[in-house]
């Protein structure tokens, strides 16, 4: 097997990856936690209607739809960063132990 990478390298690949996702993180949290206060907003805007119909006017709203769909698509783009930096780390698991193999192989001959 081929020797481990420069492990510096190596670090500050799985660093960034970690930084981009807690990036991608905290724009879909942010989404996510003000989500209610939109719809808040929107119900606000029919307040001269019974709650049951605010609620439904707030939800038929393009505005809570755009808000919905970003909140989504900001999770979605999370995830995959997520994956991204689990796996760079499984990458280098793996890379420690192949060296960690060969050495032990070359102690052996």
């Amino acid at each position: 097997s081929a020797p481990i990478g420069d492990p510096t390298r190596l670090a500050g690949g799985i660093v960034s990856r970690g930084e981009i996702w807690a990036d991608a993180d905290g724009a879909a949290s942010l989404l996510e936690e003000t989500k209610g206060t939109l719809f808040a907003k929107l119900v606000k805007e029919h307040f001269d209607q019974p709650a049951w119909k605010a609620e439904a006017l707030a939800k038929a709203d393009s505005r809570y739809e755009e808000h919905i769909k970003a909140m989504v698509a900001a999770r979605t783009m999370s995830n995959l960063a997520k994956v991204k930096y689990d796996g760079s780390k499984v990458l280098a698991d793996l890379q420690r132990s192949a060296e960690s193999t060969r050495r032990a192989e070359m102690q052996m001959k």
